[in-house]
């Protein structure tokens, strides 16, 4: 009997060897070279016809390697990611960080992409055309330093969770205040998604923003950011809408700014898309701000066409309305341009 138990004992180690050597075998460390870049002509009516040329947005240099089937490192420098005062380009290193998937679970740490709207990046599917709202219009950073985690609960039910310095990449520094964030993907049936999410920037003196002239006191708060997300996504069509809202924005108490936006991408045929967007945004001061604050409220519209002669590269001409709520309205021809290697 223990001859008997020691051998099925030792016929499972044996097995499990093999089943380790057959897949270390069938896995080979390996890495790849990140090149992306967004650039783009544009060309003013009315009352701007004096603004047109050439721009840059983006230009990513990046490698990322897989050292395991479940662990992978990646760093990103972003040779587009401002202009200094004299208009010249600023170079920042926008990714720096390590990436656990397995079971279920993602997890980030470092210098990390966040999931605030990653998502309706996605499903807008034309980022090197235009920002998604909530980016576009500055209500989070889009990478920062800390830690991201995911889990697919099922096929109907993902969260995910993240902590940050709050800054973003461009200012990375230690104090006080840290983002909390959550977020709940539901996917009700087949090519839809409903998310929910909201975070928690906490108050700190430092990093609060300046009150208007004139002013001279206000009451500060934590800052909370509420989004709302339904979209849909198959072989052909992709579409969203979403509501988004910072309540004390730079943790000053009732400067809050809101908006919606909706979007659609058609595919006409492999290599050609139509698009079209709709933005509106709006703002809310205190009690004794006497002029409104954000110089952005008012609509966005847009409309546009996409050609992909190759899978590297996207062209995509679009006419854009900007109607502000107190100015002149503005039309713009852009040419975007995306290359990624």
């Amino acid at each position: 009997m223990k001859r008997l138990f020691f051998f099925i004992v030792s016929l499972n180690i044996c097995s499990i060897g093999l089943s380790y050597g057959q897949d270390s075998l069938a896995f080979k460390p390996s890495g790849r070279v990140i090149a992306r870049g967004f650039l783009d002509y544009s060309s003013g009516f009315g009352e701007a016809n004096k603004e047109r040329g050439f721009d840059i947005t983006r230009a990513f240099l990046g490698y990322n390697y897989q050292f395991t089937k479940t662990f992978n490192g990646q760093v990103i420098i972003d040779g587009a990611a401002g202009k200094t005062s004299s208009d010249g380009m600023e170079v920042y290193l926008r990714n720096a960080f390590i990436n656990w998937k397995d079971n279920g679970f993602n997890i980030n740490v470092g210098l990390i992409g966040l999931m605030q709207f990653s998502t309706q990046e996605n499903y807008w599917m034309h980022r090197y055309v235009m920002k998604s709202f909530q980016d576009l219009n500055k209500m989070a950073p889009s990478v920062d330093l800390g830690i991201t985690a995911e889990y697919n609960i099922n096929d109907f039910l993902s969260a995910d969770l993240s902590l940050t310095n709050g800054e973003g990449n461009k200012k990375v520094r230690k104090d006080n205040n840290m983002r909390y964030a959550a977020g709940l993907n539901l996917h009700p049936t087949k090519n839809t998604i409903l998310r929910v999410y909201a975070d928690i920037y906490n108050d700190d003196e430092g990093t609060r923003d300046k009150l208007p002239e004139g002013v001279t006191s206000s009451e500060y708060k934590d800052q909370y950011t509420l989004s709302l997300f339904a979209g849909y996504k198959d072989k052909v069509i992709s579409a969203g809408a979403e509501y988004n809202r910072v309540y004390n924005k730079g943790f000053i108490e009732k400067k809050d700014y809101f908006g919606y936006s909706f979007y659609t991408s058609v595919a006409c045929s492999p290599k050609w898309r139509t698009f079209a967007r709709y933005d509106l945004a709006d703002s809310s001061s205190p009690d004794n701000f006497t002029t409104p604050w954000y110089g952005s409220d008012g609509q966005l519209m847009m409309i546009g066409i996409e050609f992909r002669p190759m899978k590297q590269l996207k062209i995509a001409p679009n006419f854009r309305n900007i109607n502000p709520d107190r100015s002149k309205s503005e039309q713009y021809l852009y040419i975007n341009v995306e290359f990624n290697l």
